[in-house]
């Protein structure tokens, strides 16, 4: 991270620099009013979703080409993409229809379009500040849409809604809520209301492992308002706003909660139930984590057949099923007419157990290798901002906090199983590459010799 960076000539051509603008934030928004499709295929709006995502992905490779191997985000592009290379060629070695692996490898795919535009936007002077606030208008409609189309279209009600009406960007709100409430100079009214959003769609749904996040989220911006103390980019007079308005923010969250659970009792019912009489005691364990262990056991013996495929896989799109001997024990909570058997092909129900189904440990040390250079690069993007005069806590730690609140679930969910999630991991990957660029433009400007430029509008445009 300390090597010198290495970029082309800055670009000078803002009619250019706004193309790239917009498109950056066509590709954010493209699968805003995305949903969980049924697993017999994606419908039309889907494909038109990754049209548009794919294609302003596609405009803005070959409108800022010559950005594409600066560092060291091109150390990033060259990981993921080679991950996406290796998982489709152990795929096709292992003939895997390509109806699945393709599937599959759509939000992985957007991860990696995710990194290359924040890359390119970066090296073309856009600001963080675009692709975050664009990244928050999609989290939030999402939020919202999901939430009418859970209860309108899938039919789920106050008494039975659980994780469809939830959006898969709900890990990403919850880091940005954290990185504002704890390192904004600032209690902004929009961030409790964004906040209160997130409070009352995870209440409704029930759904305990959305938990995870949350305590993440927080324990992780204390870390990085910690950092920013060692660093001295904040006093210590921050800690005592800081705790002022924690105090506010609790107290008005507080009051959704209970204004939710006075007019909603059967959710705060349901929340009871689920936190200390999960089944009824019916099982040894939560039915949730017996279906994860279920489909663990079933990956780890089909690869036991082969034990070399430990190394490389079955390929993204294997078909695998849930192991038979816990059967007995799911039938005791789920009904007698339930079909746990037949040959699964989706991407699981666990980050790591499913990478290492599909890519064996090459592809485990792939995922590995993304989350730690998201969280490397955005401490290292952090300080770069700290030292070009444009650090903004919140937003410069902000990849560092969504990557630990997307790890907190990796081991009972898969990211990679909803486009949404990887696009916006993605772009959280590319983002501290804004940092490094103006780090290198402000030294370009202290070394670079005086020009005198006779007509203003010679004068070179490096930023919007």
């Amino acid at each position: 991270m300390n090597a010198p960076l290495q970029h082309p000539a800055p670009l000078r051509h803002p009619p250019l620099q706004r193309v790239i603008a917009w498109l950056t934030i066509v590709f954010c928004c493209s699968f805003l009013f995305d949903f969980r499709g049924e697993e017999s295929g994606g419908s039309a709006v889907q494909y038109l979703y990754l049209l548009i995502a794919v294609g302003s992905t596609a405009c803005i490779a070959l409108l800022g080409h010559r950005t594409l191997l600066a560092k060291p985000g091109v150390y990033l592009l060259v990981l993921w993409f080679g991950y996406l290379l290796w998982a489709a060629t152990i795929a096709t070695l292992n003939g895997v229809s390509p109806n699945h692996s393709l599937r599959i490898l759509l939000p992985p795919l957007l991860c990696g379009c995710g990194i290359l535009v924040a890359h390119v936007a970066a090296c073309h002077g856009i600001r963080a500040n675009t692709i975050v606030n664009a990244l928050l208008v999609a989290a939030i409609g999402n939020i919202l849409w999901r939430f009418f189309y859970g209860f309108a279209v899938k039919g789920a009600t106050v008494d039975t809604a659980r994780a469809e009406i939830l959006s898969p960007a709900l890990d990403w709100i919850i880091a940005f809520v954290a990185c504002s409430l704890v390192l904004d100079r600032k209690l902004k009214p929009s961030t409790l209301i964004v906040a209160g959003i997130v409070l009352v769609t995870v209440m409704i749904s029930v759904t305990r492992a959305v938990l995870l996040p949350i305590a993440m989220g927080g324990v992780m911006a204390t870390v990085c308002l910690g950092i920013c103390l060692g660093w001295r980019a904040l006093d210590l007079s921050h800690l005592g706003r800081k705790a002022l308005q924690a105090g506010i923010a609790v107290a008005i969250l507080a009051g959704f909660v209970i204004l939710l659970a006075v007019s909603q009792p059967a959710v705060t019912e349901r929340w009871v139930e689920r936190l200390f009489y999960a089944q009824g005691g019916k099982t040894t364990v939560d039915a949730s984590w017996l279906t994860r262990e279920a489909e663990a056991k079933a990956m780890w013996d089909i690869l036991s057949e082969e034990p070399i495929s430990f190394i490389y896989g079955k390929g993204v799109g294997a078909g695998y099923y849930w192991d038979p001997s816990f059967y007995p024990e799911l039938y005791l909570v789920y009904p007698a007419d339930f079909d746990f058997s037949g040959t699964f092909h989706f991407a699981g129900h666990s980050v790591w157990t499913y990478a290492l189904f599909s890519g064996g440990v090459i592809g485990v040390l792939f995922h590995l290798g993304l989350f730690a250079a998201i969280m490397a690069f955005s401490i290292a993007g952090a300080r770069a901002a700290l030292h070009s005069g444009n650090f903004r806590p919140a937003i410069a730690f902000l990849p560092f906090v969504a990557a630990w609140c997307a790890l907190s679930q990796s081991a009972t969910s898969n990211l990679f199983d909803e486009r949404l999630s990887g696009l916006m991991l993605g772009l959280m990957a590319g983002l501290p590459q804004v940092y490094f660029y103006q780090r290198h433009q402000q030294a370009q400007r202290l070394t670079r010799p005086a020009v005198a430029y006779p007509h203003p509008q010679e004068q070179p445009v490096l930023t919007p």
